[in-house]
């Protein structure tokens, strides 16, 4: 068995009119605990400035973020659709482009599923805060009930 930090993870950044949040999304990305990450930024024909910040990172890291842009809305599930075929890792993972990870995120899931082969998906609970004030506003486990249980085939 290969160990787990050899494996490629695909981080899929979607954006639309995010340009006061993505570079904190980016930066959250670029700052995980793992090494072997591609970051796939793509965005959905947004006018507000977003497409310039991107632009502007990808240059940065060439190595690391691989900018997609459209010339007209696509809607969330055609961006993400899009965004996935240009994925080459084992693993993929999402993140909206107001949406910010912690440090040891992606080392923590690729472990865990490296551990466990048999899962085929791995999610966690999401903490929901305010921008400008950085207060918690609750974890979305305590507003929705947890999901459990398998896929079957």
């Amino acid at each position: 068995m290969r160990k787990a930090s050899d494996c490629l993870v695909n981080v899929i950044i979607v954006t639309y009119n995010q340009k006061d949040y993505v570079v904190e999304a980016m930066n959250s990305v670029l700052s995980q605990d793992y090494e072997k990450i591609k970051i796939i930024v793509s965005d959905d024909c947004s006018t507000d400035g977003t497409v310039d910040l991107i632009k502007e990172y990808s240059k940065k890291y060439p190595k690391k973020i691989i900018p997609l842009f459209s010339d007209r809305n696509l809607g969330l599930t055609q961006n993400i659709d899009r965004a996935t075929k240009h994925c080459e890792g084992k693993y993929i993972s999402h993140l909206g482009g107001d949406d910010i990870m912690l440090k040891d995120k992606i080392s923590s899931q690729v472990e865990f599923m490296e551990r466990n082969p048999d899962c085929s998906i791995c999610y966690h609970d999401v903490l929901a805060f305010d921008s400008d004030t950085k207060q918690t506003l609750y974890y979305f486990s305590k507003r929705i009930k947890p999901r459990q249980g398998g896929i079957k085939t």
